[in-house]
């Protein structure tokens, strides 16, 4: 009896050993780490209550470490999950998100995330994972629609919408695959989106031969399948924690969001080669004509050693620019800041070059003598000092506020075995050069020497997820053609869906090589003016006949005048625009599937956008006199002529004196200033404030000074809340919350009620008050005169 008690308490011990060992989760702090017996580790993370980090990794290896990528900003986020194990399946749900759960199954590993209690994205059995691959596979649904993960070179994409397609978005292997943006994150219309936390090469198939995946290509060296899952459930929402992920994109100085205009086409071999004489002249005869101007872009000409392209190296030439310091004082005076250029190619004829920075094999490479090793720390610092030593220090009082760095996109050739300075492969770094470069320049660059002074904007051929919050891009040398002009409207929302809402292109098309010309009359018209007005970086610029106003035809002078005067009256609204995409990550150019998602047509119409929330653009990306625009539901007016429509409705915009469509959303708030030539001499105490009858709106006006990073660092900002209930027709404009330095202290307002059908009578602040009514234009305009910001106003129509 004893020896039988014994057996049956031997069985139960081993039983229970058992049953310990072959346990299959731990909880680690927040996280819960998930095994099989095929040796495979799952951990899942959450970071806040909508996003789930999703690590594999072999059992005898260890998952990497945070800083083994810095793509994304911080990984300090709360959050918890809790998780109950069934026969089958392990089911894990979010502390405070009840309506997320994700199932995994036992055996296999595969996740299910259910969202209110549906599927929205079911792995399927059988991912593979293999010295060369690591990818996921899911059931595809062909009713499902992605957008996102940046561009691919020149931004020529046919559609934002990525559904029924592979992609990938990598370095290029060619010199001439330009400007990639590189962003392995997309969005679902089931209201989730993934961000694929690897620099290896990526892969994603939405559809094609029934296949939904994604993964990277390792090349046989160690990778590690790393992702989030975010959750919407609206784009806008996933975008915004998509952001928070991975850093807010950098606000630009305000002079940025100016006309920009450059030198090139004026180099040494040109009639009318660029110096400080050339600038001086040019600029004031631009402004004396009233064209607006607030950033000139230097292209080469500025470098010491002959101002040619690949023969010169950074300093500032004094034969052409006797002065930089005076030089400066003049831009100043003038209200203009000041792009300097470099060029891969004239790293070695610069200051200090050594020729140990350069990648460890340079054959087959475009000016290999200057091909760098951007994981190598000394590399990266003689990248900065050589901008700062020679133009940036602010004791030299030299021009300088923003860099645009050329030419890092041609090191494909390189082989992808080769091993740098980090220790790690080109196939794990050659799509990581992008955020190397922003991080050496404005974090450890910029940041650390020059300060909360004033704000960096750097552009750069090309781009990685991440990099958002030091810098931008833009999307190479682009054809002057229509199809080009295509590309570039899908590749703008692109960019503002993948963090980067200040993307910039060269507006009119960089040169077409074949015919060797830059855009016509009416290519520069509809194209360099029209639709570069209504795009975050206004930039004409490229090789052939100048891109300045003053020196094209009589006509596009006028459109150039036109739609100047909008852009710069339009600045209180494109500015709070701006910081909006700074701070939540919505972008200035809003495509129509942020609001109107749930519409088919929608993701059929990616050449028309919001700029903004409120204005919708539609470009003229043909010579035809005639515009096919969707308006959606809600009621929308011309702004020509304020005609309004009601319905969702499709039309054909017949295009009358330059007037490409432009539509206002009913309820929209559109506060606007009179034209100026320059951002810095804007009367910005004269608001008049434009009020769309039909639905309520809300706005906020946001100001800062324009040019400090004091907004961010010591809350130096105003925010101005309006809000029209179009019931009562009644504006309310709050106090202004904040200050900032040169901040007025009242404002003088004129309200601009559109869509108002006969004379009403006006009540400000409960005191009877004169109006204006235009009865053909159907507007009511009222003027309140100086009115202090620290009070609320309320104007009443009835």
């Amino acid at each position: 009896m004893q020896r039988l008690t014994y057996l049956y308490l031997l069985l139960f011990l081993v039983l229970f050993l058992s049953a310990c060992t072959n346990k299959t989760y731990k909880i680690q702090g927040n996280s819960i780490l998930i095994s099989n017996t095929e040796g495979i580790k799952l951990r899942l993370i959450p970071y806040g209550n909508k996003m789930i980090r999703v690590q594999y990794a072999q059992f005898d290896e260890e998952f990497f470490p945070n800083d083994h990528y810095e793509m994304v900003a911080s990984h300090d986020f709360d959050g918890g999950l809790t998780i109950k194990e069934t026969k089958n399946t392990y089911e894990v749900g979010m502390v405070g998100q009840e309506n997320l759960q994700l199932f995994i199954d036992k055996e296999n590993l595969t996740l299910d995330y259910h969202y209110l209690g549906q599927s929205i994205l079911r792995e399927k059995p059988g991912s593979i994972d293999n010295a060369d691959d690591l990818i996921r596979s899911f059931v595809s649904d062909p009713n499902e629609h992605f957008t996102g993960l940046g561009h691919s070179y020149y931004g020529r994409e046919a559609s934002i919408d990525l559904k029924g397609k592979k992609h990938a978005r990598n370095y290029g292997s060619d010199s001439h695959e330009q400007a990639p943006l590189i962003v392995p994150f997309f969005m679902s219309s089931k209201g989730y989106g993934i961000f694929l936390n690897s620099t290896f090469e990526n892969y994603f198939n939405f559809g094609e031969d029934g296949a939904y995946e994604f993964g990277i290509k390792t090349s046989g060296f160690e990778g590690q399948m790393d992702y989030f899952f975010i959750l919407g459930p609206s784009l806008k929402e996933v975008l915004q924690e998509y952001v928070s992920l991975t850093g807010k994109p950098r606000l630009p100085q305000k002079s940025i969001f100016g006309l920009q205009l450059s030198d090139k086409g004026h180099d040494h071999n040109s009639a009318t080669p660029s110096n400080e004489t050339w600038w001086r002249g040019k600029i004031q005869a631009h402004k004396a004509a009233g064209f607006p101007l607030d950033h000139i872009v230097n292209d080469n000409r500025w470098r010491a050693g002959g101002g040619k392209r690949c023969e010169s190296f950074i300093e500032w030439d004094r034969g052409r620019y006797p002065n930089p310091t005076d030089y400066k004082k003049w831009t100043d005076e003038q209200g203009l800041s000041m792009t300097i250029d470099f060029n891969r190619c004239i790293g070695q004829f610069s200051e200090g070059w050594k020729p140990e920075f350069n990648i460890p094999v340079t054959d087959g490479i475009n000016f290999k003598e200057s091909a760098p090793d951007l994981t190598n720390a000394e590399f990266r610092n003689w990248f900065w000092n050589i901008f700062y030593k020679k133009s940036l220090d602010p004791t030299l009082k030299y021009p300088g506020d923003a860099l645009w760095i050329d030419e890092f996109d041609e090191m494909g050739k390189a082989p992808k075995d080769m091993v740098l300075a980090n220790g790690r492969s080109s196939a794990e770094m050659r799509n990581y050069w992008f955020f190397l470069i922003a991080k050496a320049l404005v974090k450890d660059g910029w940041d650390k020497q020059i300060g909360v002074e004033k704000r960096p904007y750097v552009w750069v051929r090309g781009m990685t997820a991440g990099a958002q919050r030091y810098a931008t891009l833009w999307s190479g040398d682009i054809y002057p053609t229509y199809e080009d002009m295509k590309f570039q409207i899908r590749s703008m929302q692109l960019a503002g869906l993948s963090g980067f809402p200040f993307w910039g292109h060269d507006a009119g098309g960089f040169y077409d090589w074949d015919k060797n010309t830059g855009p016509d009359e009416q290519l520069y018209q509809q194209w360099a003016m029209a639709m570069g007005a209504f795009s975050p970086i206004w930039k004409p610029h490229g090789m052939g006949a100048s891109r300045w106003p003053l020196d094209r035809s009589k006509e596009s002078q006028a459109v150039a005048r036109k739609y100047s005067d909008l852009r710069y009256g339009l600045m209180p609204y494109t500015y709070s625009n701006a910081y909006l995409a700074h701070e939540k990550g919505v972008p200035m150019v809003q495509p129509m599937i942020l609001d109107y998602g749930d519409n088919e047509q929608a993701w059929n119409r990616d050449l028309q956008y919001l700029w903004g929330e409120n204005m919708l653009i539609t470009p003229n990306i043909s010579n035809s006199n005639f515009v096919d625009v969707w308006l959606p539901k809600g009621g929308w007016y011309n702004y020509w002529n304020d005609e309004y429509h009601e319905k969702e409705e499709q039309l054909s915009f017949k295009i009358v004196d330059n007037a490409y469509p432009i539509f206002i959303k009913a309820g929209a708030i559109i506060p606007t200033i009179a034209p100026s030539t320059s951002i810095a001499s804007a009367n910005n105490s004269e608001l008049m404030i434009h009020v769309y009858a039909g639905a309520n709106g809300s706005f906020t006006l946001y100001e800062d000074d324009g040019i400090s990073e004091k907004y961010q660092t010591n809350e130096e900002l105003r925010r101005t809340l309006m809000q029209y209930d179009n019931t009562l027709k009644k504006l309310t404009i709050e106090k202004a919350n904040g200050n900032f330095e040169g901040a007025s202290i009242s404002r003088d307002y004129t309200i601009v009620f559109h869509g108002i059908k006969k004379a009403l009578e006006v009540k400000v602040n409960g005191q009877a008050a004169t109006s204006i009514f235009d009865e053909g234009a159907h507007t009511l305009t009222i003027g309140l005169g100086n009115m202090s910001i620290k009070e609320n106003i309320t104007v009443l129509i009835y």
